[in-house]
């Protein structure tokens, strides 16, 4: 599922992807008998039960286990007899209900640490291993006769996908646009899905071979998990929808609707063929946590699992935490937006430009700079992000904005720093500093005006944004490096077909694994098509030797940036590397660059973000083929709305083509289309002008980006061999470069308070108040983000009813010009 973590782009653009939430089943009421009824997360104590018993083997292990650690510690809980770990095979295995309550009654009574593979149990505390945190989010019991890929699952996330889908392309346009919430959708289906239950009768269906069962029971939390991935996979704005929009509003292009609906199916299924590739290195090694996904299993467990311990406790925080963000988002994001950015040296002296580029967030370096904001300072996921990213992620970003920065601004006017507008400003400039007529470099044909460029060369930017780029080639070269050294051994595991034997894999054993077949279908249906597209149109300028090319980088780089994302929840995606090796090979083809990049970027990102799913599945144990169809139905549907929406807005019969292309501008300053002119720039720059030009006299140097992050990360892996610090493996340099390049995209308001709910969270709270930590921490989480989305939905309907007649009256947190008071006039 696609929900809220730090995947945050690098310079050149990236389409963030949610994940959403899992829920729990709840009794059907005792006026309603059936038959076969199943014991389940939160189900009635007079329902059947079905668990796994250890085997001799296991008990073994375990009193050995035990039998060590009480050597080592004085007070030891008593370990348990038997675990209960739910089947190991689809058959499963029945075991009477005091056997069960029993194995559950002792697993809810443990106080220490759980080594998951042999069930053992201590009370020293191990910050260190990912399995902990897992353990203590994740329930280590299921039952497989819970329903989960059931027409309601279906019915409820199409539902929500259309809606979500059409909704995320027409906002796409707008410069003011929430995204479409997966906590809305969770907390909205959840009682769909329970009416469903209780009102439609007990009947089956029949169709040919096929039978359908029209009230399966229940509204299960498998159910609830599969209506969220579907809803999350199609609610988006497509990535390669943006080439739909330059080719009609600039290149003055017009694709067919088949050609313009294969090129949205094609980029966003492609990566899916990957997925299979990679489970055994991303999915089922316990070290591979996907940090935000225990966010999510945990509010889904709060929402369903009744009978889980503190469940009640962590359910009346969850809705005081929501109710009380979301009435308290009001503040920051309307009524006093001075909150969302507080530029303390802006408010000493807004004269002084030192003051004012040094503090500002959003046009400055952050120095000093407090938000109050949760939808800024949660940007990070400072409740799950592990620490030791945290600490990573702060020192690149605190280090390039407060240390590195003001010595090459102040210090030493690097590249003319000075002479720019705004410090780190993504904009064009030409040689007078002024904003660059991109638009004076075309011909009709969309080819390069050649005398135009040589009369307006160079193409400059802003030092900072120029040394993003270099920072971006480094990242991705460093994060080759540092997945080699660190993780070579879970590559070469993977790559053995090695067996996982944790208590979630062996749980999971109850269900069949994706086949191969499937990943391979998928693969060769979306690559076929691909080729079909790009010969059958010419307009589209990649020759098929380029387009096998951009598969290609994106199932090179799968297995780093896979495991990067899957330790520290940090997104690095190949959309830089992309627009530069195509933009070296084929210059002057600025729809060709876009497809490539749209191609290698999202055949990655689109197979991370299953996997990443396919996880989320692993910990709720949905059987796997569950979610790939949902995924890939869920894509399938946002899709065709996607489409349906582009061609809507961009009929001139609309009115709002003439908005989008510039030639009228919108008097409500809404229908912008400044995305599409973002993603209309870059194929300029790298497209039609070509990194060989644009890449020239000083900015040549941002090559040396590239080898500096190849050799980084070799000096904590020598160090470490040397001296043994337990502390320099966790020195990731992909990391500390990738936050170093995220302004302006990211503002820089998030660095201090981000920083300080990281500490409290993964440091304070979990090695302090470890108790707290384990019951509390994720659900807290999910009730902040929760509360913040839902609030941003609230005030964006807000602004296009009543706001319209009734605006907020400005006062000193809501100025008439500058929120954070850094405009001298302000």
């Amino acid at each position: 599922m696609h929900g809220t973590t730090s995947q945050i782009s690098s310079p050149g653009g990236a389409e963030p992807n949610q994940t959403l939430p899992y829920i729990a089943r709840r009794s059907r009421p005792k006026s309603r008998p059936r038959n076969h009824q199943h014991r389940g997360l939160g189900q009635d104590s007079d329902e059947d039960a079905t668990t796994i018993q250890m085997d001799d083997y296991e008990l073994d292990q375990r009193a050995s286990k035990r039998h060590e650690e009480e050597n080592d510690d004085d007070e030891v809980e008593e370990g348990e007899d038997a675990l209960m770990l739910g089947p190991a095979s689809a058959s499963g295995a029945d075991v009477d209900e005091e056997a069960y309550q029993l194995s559950r009654n002792k697993s809810r009574r443990r106080g220490g640490r759980r080594h998951v593979s042999t069930g053992s149990i201590s009370e020293k505390y191990d910050p260190d291993d990912p399995m902990h945190l897992v353990s203590k989010a994740v329930p280590e019991h299921d039952d497989p006769t819970l329903p989960a890929l059931t027409w309601r699952a279906l019915l409820i996330g199409s539902f929500f996908c259309v809606i979500g889908a059409a909704i995320a392309q027409l906002f796409f346009y707008k410069s003011n646009s929430p995204s479409f919430s997966s906590y809305f959708v969770i907390l909205i289906s959840l009682p769909m899905g329970r009416w469903l239950a209780n009102r439609l009768p007990e009947r089956t269906i029949r169709l040919g071979k096929w039978s359908v069962q029209l009230n399966p029971g229940p509204f299960s939390i498998k159910e609830h998990m599969l209506v969220a991935i579907i809803a999350s996979s199609g609610a988006t704005s497509a990535y390669a929808s943006d080439i739909i929009n330059i080719q009609e509003l600039f290149y003055h292009q017009h694709m067919n609707w088949l050609s313009s609906l294969t090129l949205l199916i094609t980029t966003q299924v492609l990566g899916f063929g990957f997925a299979g590739m990679v489970t055994n290195l991303l999915v089922k090694p316990t070290s591979m946590i996907w940090p935000s996904t225990l966010v999510t299993t945990s509010l889904f467990h709060t929402l369903h699992d009744k009978e889980a311990p503190n469940n009640r406790a962590r359910l009346r925080l969850f809705a005081l935490a929501f109710v009380g963000i979301y009435m308290y988002q009001f503040l920051p994001a309307l009524l006093a937006p001075t909150l969302s950015s507080v530029a303390m040296l802006c408010l000493v002296d807004n004269k002084i430009p030192a003051f004012r580029f040094l503090s500002s967030g959003y046009h400055g370096l952050g120095f000093l700079n407090l938000t109050f904001d949760w939808n800024a300072a949660g940007m990070s996921g400072p409740f799950y992000q592990p620490w030791w990213a945290a600490l990573n992620f702060y020192a690149g970003f605190a280090g390039m904005m407060y240390i590195v920065m003001p010595i090459l601004y102040w210090g030493f006017n690097f590249w003319n720093a000075q002479s720019f507008p705004e410090i780190l400003s993504a904009g064009l400039y030409n040689k007078e500093h002024k904003k660059f007529a991109v638009d004076t470099l075309l011909n009709k044909d969309n080819t390069l005006n050649a005398q135009a460029w040589e009369q307006q060369k160079p193409m400059l930017l802003t030092p900072y944004f120029a040394l993003s780029y270099g920072l971006g080639f480094a990242t991705l070269t460093s994060t080759v490096t540092h997945v080699l050294l660190w993780h070579w051994k879970d590559i070469k595991k993977a790559a053995s077909n090695a067996v996982h034997d944790d208590v979630h894999n062996r749980l999971m054993r109850a269900y069949e694994p994706v086949p191969r077949r499937w990943y391979a279908t998928t693969f060769a249906l979306t690559t076929a098509a691909a080729i079909m597209l790009v010969v059958l149109t010419p307009a589209l300028q990649l020759p098929v030797w380029a387009l096998l090319l951009a598969i290609a980088m994106g199932l090179l780089f799968i297995a780093p940036l896979g495991i990067l994302r899957a330790v520290s929840d940090t997104g690095v995606g190949l959309n830089i590397i992309s627009e530069f090796v195509i933009g070296y090979i084929m210059p002057g083809n600025p729809i060709g660059n876009i497809l490539f990049k749209t191609m290698a970027y999202m055949s990655l990102n689109q197979a991370l973000d299953l996997v990443n799913d396919l996880k989320l599945g692993h910990y709720i144990k949905i059987p796997p083929k569950h979610m790939f169809v949902a995924q890939l139905w869920g894509t399938m549907i946002g899709c065709v709305v996607n489409l349906i929406v582009v061609n809507i807005v961009l009929d001139p019969a609309s009115g709002y083509r003439a908005f989008l292309d510039g030639s009228i501008e919108d008097p409500s300053g809404q229908w912008d289309g400044r995305k599409v002119h973002i993603f209309f720039s870059a194929s300029v720059i790298w497209g039609l002008v070509g990194p060989a030009e644009f890449f020239s006299g000083d900015y040549r140097k941002l090559y040396s980006g590239f080898i500096f992050g190849a050799l980084l990360p070799l000096i904590p892996y020598f160090l470490h061999r040397k001296y043994k610090l337990k502390w320099l493996p966790k020195v990731a340099f992909p990391i500390i470069l990738h936050s170093a390049a995220l302004p302006p995209a990211v503002p820089t308001n998030v660095i201090m308070t981000g920083f300080f709910f990281s500490w409290l969270s993964q440091k304070h709270l979990r090695e302090k108040h470890p108790a707290w930590f384990e019951k509390f921490n994720y659900v807290l989480s999910a009730a902040l983000d929760a509360g913040a989305s839902v609030n941003a939905l609230t005030i964006f309907v807000l602004t296009l009813t009543l706001l319209k007649y009734a605006p907020v009256p400005h006062w000193a947190a809501n100025p008439l010009q500058d929120a954070e008071h850094c405009k001298p006039s302000s």
